[in-house]
């Protein structure tokens, strides 16, 4: 044993800074007084009995695992014993034989044959701690000065006031309550949680939700026929008149071909018949037919060029064409008044959210609404309900909900929004206490169950 290293043990536990520090130092520094196996440190403060909080090899100590376990039944069975002992002599050496049967029968799994128990206590000489060393040869017990005994015992007293002072400096939550009486923290617990129940909160509804224009205009095929190419990209801003889809013009081409060769012949057979009117008295009939045949032939050729002008579907105003991927549009078949894509207004903002039934707390119009953006949860876009729907939909996801449309304010911090953005909204309700807000469910559950 060298007792020149006693002033840097206690040295090194003045300057710990936390506990687990100080827990450090005890359990692998004293090996510089005594050779050991093992040092455990069970810490006796708290609400619970005791629990290992170091040990020595070890940066973190499961205070769950069975060996801890163990230690702990351990130090509950001699701690009267520890702490019947005088202050300065808390000493007791240990072995299998001094346990009852069903801790003994497991010392040789987890310790060396000899441990050594030395009582932490502070200046109330009270129990705070115990270190638990453990080797294979037996310990000395002798408290003479000079012996190792001694060396320990002087130890223990400066870990046991060093842990002592560190844990009143900042007591933790567990300890406060566990130094309250039982009946008395029984009821400052059940003041407290009647007055966090009664707290008045604001009822709310988490739901998803898209941001949309709340003016649009369906742009919808004009006649029959098959999509050509759309010349536009899906969400791009285009101007009125502006040509966004073409149909395929070839059968139609075909026939304004054959109608103005026709409208040609007639014009020729139009023109031989005046000639011949000149001659003969039949002719002038003729004449009158060929006039006849020539304006049907006029009348094709124009109503075929109207619907060439057709084919062409066009932008009735200024605003952003929403629809589907191009690819899924070139050379599809439409019929007409089918439905190609949606004209948007990006200036007139609104939201659509899908309420779930048993989320459906204020669907009123004129209720808040607060959208947190997938993209941009920091930045939330405030809004406000127009209109519930009263028949219940599928949302996009299959649960059975309530349509909400809103609308989104206007001002510089909703300036980020753009049409298509998904998120989650929160729509507020009435206000309310807390403890409503927290039992509202397993109330209507109850009721169901019940039936009252």
């Amino acid at each position: 044993m060298n007792t020149d290293l006693f002033p840097s043990l206690v040295a090194k536990a003045h300057v710990a800074k936390t506990l687990a520090e100080l827990a450090f130092v005890i359990c692998n520094d004293t090996l510089a007084l005594v050779p050991y196996r093992q040092a455990a440190l069970i810490d006796l403060r708290g609400a619970t009995p005791a629990r290992v909080v170091a040990h020595s090899g070890l940066a973190d100590v499961d205070a769950d695992a069975p060996y801890s376990q163990w230690l702990v039944q351990v130090v509950r069975h001699f701690r009267d014993a520890l702490a019947a002992l005088p202050p300065g002599a808390r000493v007791l050496a240990l072995s299998a034989d001094a346990l009852p049967m069903a801790l003994g029968d497991a010392w040789g799994d987890w310790l060396p044959a000899h441990a050594l128990a030395l009582g932490l206590a502070g200046p109330d000489e009270k129990l705070c701690a115990v270190l638990l060393l453990a080797r294979a040869e037996p310990w000395p017990t002798e408290l003479r000065p000079g012996t190792p005994g001694y060396m320990l015992a002087r130890a223990a007293g400066v870990f046991g006031h060093a842990w002592w002072a560190m844990a009143r400096r900042r007591p933790t939550l567990g300890a406060r309550l566990a130094a309250l009486p039982r009946a008395k923290l029984t009821r400052r617990l059940l003041v407290a949680l009647a007055v966090l129940l009664l707290v008045p909160v604001r009822e709310y509804a988490l739901v998803p939700a898209e941001v949309v224009s709340n003016r649009t205009e369906v742009i919808a095929s004009p006649r029959d026929g098959v999509i050509r190419q759309m010349t536009v990209k899906p969400n791009t801003p285009v101007t009125a008149g502006q040509t966004i889809a073409e149909l395929d013009d070839t059968t139609l081409y075909n026939r304004l071909s054959v109608g103005r060769a026709a409208l040609a012949t007639a014009r020729t057979e139009l023109h031989q018949a005046s000639q011949r009117a000149i001659e003969t008295q039949e002719a002038k009939a003729e004449l009158g037919l060929a006039e006849g045949r020539l304006k049907e032939r006029e009348v094709d050729v124009e109503s075929l060029g109207r619907e060439m002008e057709r084919l062409q579907i066009k932008a009735p105003a200024a605003g952003v064409f929403i629809y589907s991927d191009p690819d899924d549009w070139a050379g599809r078949p439409v019929q007409t008044g089918e439905r190609v894509g949606l004209l948007a207004d990006p200036g007139v903002l609104g939201l659509h959210a899908w309420a779930p039934v048993a989320e459906a707390v204020n669907l009123k119009p004129g209720a808040p609404v607060t959208l947190f953006l997938r993209v941009a949860p920091l930045s939330p876009v405030s809004g406000r309900i127009d209109y519930a729907s009263y028949q219940v939909v599928d949302s996009p996801t299959g649960v059975a909900s309530y349509l909400l449309r809103g609308t989104v304010t206007a001002s510089d911090d909703n300036a980020h929004a753009r049409i298509g953005l998904r998120g989650t909204a929160r729509i507020a309700g009435d206000w309310t206490v807390l403890g409503y807000l927290l039992l509202r469910r397993p109330i209507a559950a109850a009721r169901e169950w019940c039936g009252c």
